[in-house]
């Protein structure tokens, strides 16, 4: 059985306030009470236990190995890690370089982040989506993991429910883990066109869960929610006074515009986007979230805590990606797209199933079916054939498929998945 069980704390829960309001004895110390002994029985059966590898350390310790193998000459084909590798726009790099140029010390700056930065922000999404923002609702922070870290430590308490639409992100149940808070996981099926199923969605939530992650288009299958399934879900989790944290760090690899939370003014939302894809700047670090003013002054306290604030030279260069003209970035994701397109067209000729992604450049194949390990199946791919993909079993437990980054260049590409075919029917053998 698993350690954690949110049906059990949530009975223990609620046994505690009922007993708590016979004794007259104050609710929050009732709840303070539980929270301690099952956090406590938690620590206790687990370290009973072999420690269990989370999704997130299995991502990083195979990411390490791939970096690893390249530092020792070994040449793979990285189908694994999602960067998407084009060039930094170059005026990204020349206001990098004019500002230290131009700045013989770098002292601290605001944790709130650049004013002319969260200004260009603002007017931008207040184009795209007709919304009345002003920088007051943006917070810059260190790439969009820790965006979506700060946001879920500012919002959950200890035991509180954080709803994750799988198969998704790791980093979602690793950060809502940290908060001291249980995820529930909403399954969806490549049968369905990863489609979520709003009766299951809807049982979830009415159990008023404090949180909804929604990461549209999804990460790993390229999944882009309908705007009716996306109004829907978002009313669901409106009736249920749940806050939506939207992670839409991909909407800049769709042709048309993808829905958004930002849409929703009278709905309690969190959202979340980033310099790394739309830029191709993952290693500087930089993305923004957008809230109400009261949950950025929460978030911008854990950034002041944490890191004091974002270097002015990355949101510099970040700022100048965003004021662009030059047409470089739009052009290298227009790239990609044409790169996942044939990838699919190798996949489908091998007979693959796999739903066609919808933006992203994310592709997940089911690489078979009953007692399939897809994490054995990458350590012997990477081992053996020299590509590097990530396991399935990462995503949410889904063990037949793998999750294939598509920004090597074609030619790579193309070889990779012939790999991938060929280790696959030595695998079936």
């Amino acid at each position: 059985m698993e350690v954690i069980d949110t049906d059990a704390e949530k009975s223990v829960m609620s046994n505690f306030i009922i007993s708590a309001a016979r004794a007259g004895v104050e609710e929050a110390y009732a709840r303070r009470l539980a929270e301690l002994l099952i956090g406590i029985s938690v620590d206790a059966q687990v370290r009973s236990r072999p420690r269990a590898i989370s999704g997130d350390s299995l991502l990083k310790r195979l990411s390490e190995t791939m970096l690893t193998a390249e530092k020792e000459g070994r040449k793979l084909i990285r189908l694994d890690i999602g960067e998407p590798r084009f060039k930094t726009p170059s005026a990204a790099i020349r206001e990098a370089k004019r500002y230290l140029g131009e700045t013989s010390t770098i002292l601290y700056g605001s944790s709130a982040g650049l004013s002319e930065l969260k200004e260009v922000i603002a007017a931008r999404l207040n184009a795209q989506y007709g919304t009345r923002l002003r920088q007051s609702n943006i917070l810059i922070f260190p790439g969009a993991r820790f965006a979506i870290f700060a946001a879920m430590r500012s919002t959950l308490s200890s035991l509180d429910r954080v709803v994750v639409c799988q198969p998704a992100w790791t980093a979602y149940e690793s950060s809502a883990n940290l908060a001291g808070a249980r995820v529930r996981s909403v399954m969806t099926t490549l049968e369905d066109r990863w489609d979520i199923n709003l009766s299951r969605l809807e049982e979830e939530l009415s159990a008023r869960p404090r949180m909804l992650v929604l990461n549209n288009p999804s990460n790993p299958t390229g999944k882009v929610l309908s705007e009716n399934m996306f109004r829907e879900v978002v009313e669901l989790a409106k009736r249920n006074r749940t806050v939506v944290l939207s992670d839409e760090v991909y909407a800049s690899y769709c042709d048309s515009r993808v829905p958004s939370v930002l849409q929703y003014p009278d709905c309690e939302w969190i959202y979340v986007n980033s310099f790394s894809k739309e830029f191709s700047m993952t290693g500087w670090r930089i993305a923004y979230a957008v809230a109400d003013e009261k949950r950025i002054a929460k978030m911008r306290s854990i950034v002041q805590t944490t890191l004091t604030n974002i270097p002015e030279l990355v949101q510099r260069a970040a700022l100048a990606a965003l004021k662009d003209t030059s047409g470089e970035a739009p052009r290298a994701r227009r790239g990609i797209a044409k790169r996942v397109a044939m990838a699919c067209e190798q996949l489908s000729k091998a007979e693959l199933e796999f739903y066609p992604p919808d933006g992203g450049f994310y592709v997940f194949p089911r690489i078979g079916r009953g007692k399939v390990d897809s994490g054995k199946f990458a350590e012997l791919l990477l081992a053996g054939h020299g590509v590097g993909v990530l396991p399935g079993t990462a995503f949410g437990g889904y063990r037949e498929f793998l999750r294939l980054a598509i920004t090597e260049p074609e030619t790579r590409v193309k070889i990779g998945i012939k790999r991938i075919v060929k280790a696959m029917h030595e695998w079936r053998q």
